[in-house]
């Protein structure tokens, strides 16, 4: 490909990994130059034009070009090569893209920015490690690095580790903390985020004994004797999150951000929904980096409500929150929490987990919160004119959250709300109508949808029948129910391309992998334009984004991603093979690979 200046892959490894070339644009204003330098390009002229290019436009799958030109942050034409020209003149800078496939940028529906990039810049990272010996190391080297540090943390660590052979899982050990410091508290979370492992100290602060109960929606995992044994599931953390402080300063944040963009824009993303860790009042963050002209994806950003915090304090976070809205950030969402995850038995099913998982001979799990307080929460979001977004893995969480949604419906009247439930792992066919009929989004994890080490966890829990009835995407899609992509980064890779694939073969992406049967119910994949449909235009309307991106059309913001290969035409298992050539935000180009 030819540049013309006219002027002068948690705990799996992302197959695309970031490139040798270095990312540009990460600061400066929207004023699609490349360099953050002022555009010289004159009156109507075009400041970037690609040329030569398969332009999928995202309008339909028929609706191809072969150039497009943008003027600081806006498309201003979409059509053929020779058309282009009239926007040119010597301000612009012109690529020929000999060929490439270009498309809307990519949009992560359900993501916690920034990512592990805290952890790997401030605390223990325990990625791509698998073994209890390979995270005890880690663990032991951060500490040995840090001895004044107060209070150490760190992630993901897999429940796969502590798999006993009978099926049962008792979890890791306080005691293997302890004999790396038993005079500071270590928190661990899981890859999930619903799980945490600590040590005795860690237990004593958060006042957890043999005589603490199993709080409603969460589980402290003992040993024979009834003695909390170091791990703790769902709603049992709290305690713990709340005598022990393990949150990053702003500043950290702030610095982990700006290379979780960098890493997503390699992967071609710009823009996502965002579950914003930081807790209240990070939007003013992602405000000042807004009005800085930092921001190089587009964030739909959520406050999330849990039960250390009150509604009222959020939704006082959430108006506070609506004057920073823009077309780089906006804020209206909601989110909450119905249940665990399957891996820990915290997932509310309609049907038992096993006996072998120790867990009791009826336990189905338990939500969050009490139905009570959950319809109510809905209700007074929804009353507020808000979005909400609804965590929901179990069948049984995710019949609730459609009940919670339809009432609120009913009581404040129809809107156009565009609720959403994230996950959505398990599903009954009746449920999978009622969400379409309802218009309820369903954001889907991709990455999941395979015969992984978290499908090996839920066959042990739930057993291989239920486990294999997961995720009927294409069962969902034909039933009307709107679909959007997502990651849920950290705990999965965000690197589309992987993600497409898997939607496509229902396969694992990864070489060693992909030649060997990892299906799952591969009768479920989609096509790879449906795929395309899913990261781009379906997540733009998710986000209430459409009238901005998701297509490329003459007055769209420029949100683009050009790949070296036709990701609609080549063999379902090369997708994920294809590089980002370029990506641009807002009429920047922010990578070249």
């Amino acid at each position: 490909m030819s540049t013309i200046d006219v002027s002068r892959r948690s705990f799996l490894i992302g197959s695309a990994a970031l490139g040798t070339a270095a990312a540009v644009g990460a600061a400066g204003c929207s004023n699609g130059s490349s360099d953050g330098s002022a555009s010289t390009a004159s009156g109507d002229k075009a400041t970037l034009v690609f040329t030569n290019a398969h332009v999928q436009t995202m309008v339909a799958e028929d609706d191809v070009a072969e150039a497009v030109a943008i003027r600081g942050n806006e498309i201003v034409y979409v059509g053929d090569s020779i058309g282009v020209e009239e926007y040119v003149d010597d301000g612009t800078k012109v690529i020929d893209l000999e060929g490439a496939f270009l498309a809307p940028g990519f949009i992560d529906s359900h993501i916690h920015a920034p990512g592990m990039w805290c952890d790997r810049l401030f605390a223990i990272s325990l990625e791509n490690m698998s073994t209890n010996e390979e995270y005890l190391e880690a663990v032991r080297t951060f500490v040995e690095e840090h001895p004044d540090q107060e209070v150490y943390s760190g992630r993901p660590f897999m429940f796969n580790a502590y798999e006993l052979p009978d099926g049962t899982n008792p979890g890791p050990l306080a005691s293997d903390l302890d004999a790396i410091c038993a005079d500071k508290p270590i928190v661990i979370s899981d890859v999930s985020g619903h799980a945490m492992w600590v040590n005795s100290k860690a237990l004593e602060i958060a006042g957890i004994t043999k005589d603490t109960p199993d709080p409603e929606g969460g589980i402290i995992y003992r040993d024979a004797d009834g003695n909390p044994s170091g791990c703790l599931a769902d709603a049992a953390m709290n305690p713990v999150s709340e005598a022990i402080d393990t949150s990053n300063t702003p500043e950290q944040i702030e610095e982990a951000l700006y290379e979780f963009m960098k890493e997503a824009n390699s992967y071609g993303i710009t823009g996502m929904c965002n579950m914003a860790s930081g807790g209240l009042g990070i939007n003013e963050l992602y405000h000042r980096l807004d009005e800085e002209g930092k921001l190089t994806i587009r964030f739909k950003n959520s406050t999330t409500i849990d039960p250390l915090l009150s509604y009222d304090d959020v939704l006082a976070d959430l108006k506070k929150s609506k004057e920073y809205d823009s077309d780089m950030l906006q804020t209206q969402l909601a989110k909450i929490f119905y249940d665990g995850v399957t891996e820990s038995g915290t997932a509310v099913m309609l049907e038992p987990y096993l006996e072998s998982t120790g867990l009791g001979a009826d336990w189905y799990g338990e939500p969050i919160w009490t139905d009570e307080e959950f319809f109510k929460m809905v209700k007074g979001f929804d009353a507020e004119g808000l979005q909400i977004h609804v965590h929901a893995i179990g069948d049984g969480a995710v019949q609730r959250t459609i009940d919670a949604y339809t009432e609120a419906v009913a009581e404040n009247g129809e809107r156009d709300h565009r609720h959403t439930i994230t996950h959505v792992c398990a599903i009954t066919d009746e449920d999978i109508q009622r969400m379409a009929d309802n218009n309820i989004i369903a954001s889907l994890q991709f990455l999941w949808m395979y015969g992984d080490p978290l499908y090996e966890l839920e066959v042990s829990y739930i057993g291989k029948e239920r486990a294999d009835a997961m995720y009927p995407v294409k069962n969902m899609l034909e039933a009307g129910i709107h679909i959007t992509g997502a990651s849920d980064t950290p705990v999965t890779p965000y690197v589309v391309l992987d993600e497409i694939e898997i939607g496509v073969t229902r396969n694992s992406p990864f070489e060693g992998e992909e030649d060997t049967d990892m299906m799952r119910w591969p009768e479920q994949g989609l096509t790879a334009y449906q795929m395309l449909e899913i990261y781009t235009k379906n997540s733009a309307y998710q986000n209430f984004m459409e009238d901005l991106v998701g297509t490329i059309e003459v007055g769209k913001k420029a949100d683009i991603v050009v790949l070296d290969q036709n990701i609609l035409e080549v063999e379902p298992t090369q997708i994920n093979e294809a590089k980002v050539v370029y990506t641009v935000s807002d009429g920047r180009i922010v990578y070249e690979g």
